[in-house]
């Protein structure tokens, strides 16, 4: 199974959630369409690292893509937006890179991921957002030390991909940790820290 946006509509009423702080269940996975598999990426050189890049950046889409859709708490909605948006981005640049260099990339989940995101789905939605915050800060550790090696692969358009990857990655591995700070005190809380939350953010975009 592979998510990819299907329309710009869909990333637009995204930032609007983001804007407007309001949750966005109304968001429709049916907006998000399978894509065929490129044949051009189905055989070629295996590079580890291209190998690697690919199958966590179609996890975090997919996830992330689940996320947006389940979720009612705009701190996990967010940083579901920031990772759909920018590994769909870099999903396209490695496959573009692939296909120059003629390398293989894997388009399905391996059988372990698939048993993570389906695990993730049967959760009722409290432990899914901690689950998938938990999920975010495991697969960017991963990623960052995957990119901080990549930097040095043999393909020099591999390395700069990864050298230039690099920071995004850094950053949502930060944006990660906070969303699951925030995830594991409200489950200590007896309900008023969301609320905390909430005020805290909009003073923050009123000043």
């Amino acid at each position: 199974m592979r998510l990819l946006i299907a329309c710009i509509c869909l990333v637009g009423a995204l930032s609007s959630c983001q804007r407007n702080q309001d949750t966005c269940s109304q968001n429709d996975l049916t907006q998000i369409a399978k894509t065929p598999k490129d044949k051009a990426l189905t055989t070629g050189t295996r590079n580890a690292f291209a190998i690697e890049a690919a199958m966590g950046t179609m996890m975090e889409i997919e996830s992330s893509a689940h996320m947006i859709k389940h979720t009612e708490n705009r701190d996990i909605q967010n940083l579901a937006t920031i990772m759909l948006k920018d590994h769909l981005m870099a999903e396209r640049e490695l496959k573009n890179i692939a296909k120059q260099a003629k390398l293989y990339v894997p388009q399905e989940l391996s059988k372990e991921k698939l048993a993570t995101l389906n695990h993730l789905d049967g959760l009722d939605e409290f432990e899914r957002n901690l689950f998938y915050a938990q999920l975010m800060v495991k697969e960017h550790e991963t990623a960052v030390k995957l990119f901080s090696q990549g930097r040095a692969d043999s393909n020099t358009k591999l390395a700069e991909f990864a050298a230039n990857k690099l920071p995004h990655l850094e950053h949502h591995l930060a944006e990660a940790r906070l969303a699951l700070d925030i995830m594991r005190k409200i489950s200590g809380d007896k309900g008023e820290y969301p609320l905390k939350i909430s005020q805290s953010r909009n003073h923050e975009h009123t000043d």
